[in-house]
């Protein structure tokens, strides 16, 4: 019964000062890890974790789950964008969608999608026949897409006005509110001439996704032939889009926990 005694606490004593078998001797004896420091300390290997350094099982202030997924796992950057909720129901984006964009998280979605839809319609205006087109992206991202606007004279009476036709500045509106616009300064000279230019909407709705009807507002100058003599004539006309444009902000994400 002593023998046991004895034996017992001679177990007991190896297990509280570590009698096992030991990790180490030196630090060459720890396997290296990759974002951590290996140490022998009392013939044990112990791993510090390097700040810094993406795979250190830490989530640090610059990082995230797109810079580093393998210590940062929520928030995900990933599935649709919630536009709107009330109470407990959410409205998801129709094209919006979270998306890792060089190792941040972004607000944007798949270019695929994108259609090209071009308007053409026909004006007449101050005795002149024109021909006013729109081609714009649908979805059209607000932070990199322009409308292409044409307008060509097709043709014009003479007698009651005389060339050139200068198109001062393109304006594109939605009621009074001002989405965008380009300082033009071109003259058309003659039937068959035109002009191209590309307006950049640079008001944004709060919404993140929006249909919006919009219009164009020209401003225009021509010289008006009257039996008084000439007169310039400095007017606007306003041609609306046949169909809506469907506008999405894209930008950095704000992601919850």
């Amino acid at each position: 019964m002593k023998k046991f005694f004895i034996f017992f606490i001679i177990i007991l004593l190896c297990f509280l000062v570590g009698c096992g078998e030991k990790e180490c001797k030196k630090d060459e004896d720890c396997t290296a890890m990759s974002c951590f420091s290996v140490a022998c300390e009392e013939n044990q290997c112990l791993k510090t974790p390097q700040p810094g350094c993406c795979g250190n099982l830490m989530c640090e202030d610059d990082e995230n789950s797109c810079s580093c997924s393998k210590d940062c796992k929520k928030p995900k950057c990933e599935g649709k964008v919630v536009t709107k909720q009330s109470g407990s129901k959410k409205y998801y984006a129709q094209y919006l969608e979270y998306m890792c964009v060089e190792d941040i998280c972004m607000r944007t979605f798949d270019e695929s999608v994108v259609n090209k839809i071009p308007l053409l319609s026909e004006k007449k205006v101050n005795n002149m026949d024109l021909e006013i087109g729109a081609t714009f992206n649908k979805p059209f991202d607000l932070s990199k897409d322009k409308i292409m606007v044409t307008i060509t004279l097709k043709d014009f009476d003479d007698s009651k006005v005389k060339m050139p036709f200068k198109i001062k500045k393109i304006k594109v509106m939605s009621g009074d509110i001002l989405y965008g616009d380009i300082n033009v300064n071109k003259e058309l000279l003659q039937v068959g001439s035109g002009i191209k230019e590309f307006v950049q909407l640079t008001f944004k709705p709060e919404e993140l996704e929006k249909e919006q009807k919009l219009e164009l507002r020209i401003d225009y100058e021509v010289t008006k032939v009257n039996n008084k003599g000439d007169e310039l004539l400095r007017d606007d006309f306003s041609e609306t889009f046949s169909q809506k444009l469907f506008l999405i902000n894209t930008g950095l994400a704000e992601l919850e926990e």
